[in-house]
């Protein structure tokens, strides 16, 4: 659908023509393009089905898609979303977000809050991107819909941001439970960054206790260290 009334882009303040989103052509091809690992996402010197690490290591999701990295000018808008009650910017980040999926899974779960986090901040940033996903798809003829009751995290974890890998994995255990049966065998999680990607693997966990067969991760920024950076700080 196209925006009619945006006669200027966010970013660049410019005069645009109608648009799906709130940005220009220009500015939405600043967003960095770089090869990455169709499972893992990060960073590949190739695009690759499987890098070397997810061989020997692989994550406990199939296939992650993203925007870009967590960078300009996709951090400013992300941490509006997130952090300054700006929860609108999911409809055009969402719609970004669309574009790289090919295969949509019929279910959509968004990474859940805990309660408290919930009524701290008022809204759980990845419902509303779940809800635009699922919009697209259907205005696409692609039938999927996006659940928020599934996943619940039944313990107030401390924020993962600035916390190592291991610590992050302990963070959050016992945090997440399955509160609803899933009959879809192909589901989806999403957030608006992933980073280690311990939360994502440990509802993984859940999900595959549950009968899901096949996990996608949608996610606007995919950031970290990309394969080669890991190779050389081994």
């Amino acid at each position: 659908m196209q925006k009619l009334g945006t006669s200027h882009c966010d970013y660049c303040r410019l005069a645009m023509p109608a648009s799906e989103t709130i940005w220009c052509q220009k500015c939405i091809a600043l967003i960095p393009k770089v090869p990455r690992c169709r499972q893992c996402g990060l960073q590949t010197e190739h695009e690759t089905e499987v890098c070397g690490e997810c061989l020997t290591h692989p994550p406990q999701w199939d296939r992650l898609f993203c925007v870009s990295d967590y960078t300009e000018p996709l951090r400013e808008y992300v941490g509006r979303l997130k952090y300054a009650q700006h929860f609108w910017l999911a409809q055009d980040l969402g719609v970004l977000l669309s574009k790289q999926i090919s295969d949509p899974a019929p279910l959509i779960l968004p990474v859940p809050l805990h309660w408290k986090r919930f009524w701290w901040r008022s809204y759980n940033q990845s419902d509303h991107l779940g809800w635009t996903l699922a919009q697209q798809f259907n205005l696409n003829g692609m039938a999927s819909r996006c659940d928020n009751k599934i996943l619940k995290r039944i313990k107030a974890t401390r924020p993962q941001q600035g916390l190592s890998r291991s610590f992050r994995q302990t963070n959050l255990l016992g945090a997440f439970k399955v509160a609803k049966p899933i009959t879809e065998k192909h589901v989806a999680i999403v957030d608006d960054v992933v980073t280690t990607g311990a939360t994502i693997d440990l509802l993984c966990v859940e999900l595959r206790k549950a009968g899901v067969e096949r996990i996608d991760v949608y996610t606007i920024c995919r950031t970290g260290k990309s394969k080669e950076q890991d190779a050389t700080s081994c």
